[in-house]
């Protein structure tokens, strides 16, 4: 494989990997893991763990429950509504 077809099949592989984000995103899930694992790695989890603890028992802690309870139910849905139906012409 000469320089040009390799330089065109890297950009084939670039083009494909841009075709597969959107929902369910494979680059932020691949970030996601990485920063997870950075963070067991690191050994602070208890720590992180017990500043959350703090915060849920503070003065911010309803809000964060209400947040919790927001992200528990989803997004708010529209409900389906029905336009009325257009007016007829009479002859």
């Amino acid at each position: 494989m000469n320089k040009d077809e390799s330089k065109k099949a890297e950009l084939e592989d670039e083009s494909k990997k841009a075709e597969l984000e959107g929902e369910g995103s494979y680059s932020a899930t691949r970030k996601y893991n990485q920063h997870l694992a950075e963070a067991i790695d690191s050994g602070d989890l208890e720590a992180a763990a017990d500043e959350a603890r703090r915060a849920i028992d503070g003065p911010e802690g309803p809000e964060l429950k209400r947040a919790e309870q927001a992200a528990k139910n989803g997004p708010k849905r529209k409900p389906n509504v029905v336009p009325p139906p257009k007016p007829t012409r009479s002859k």
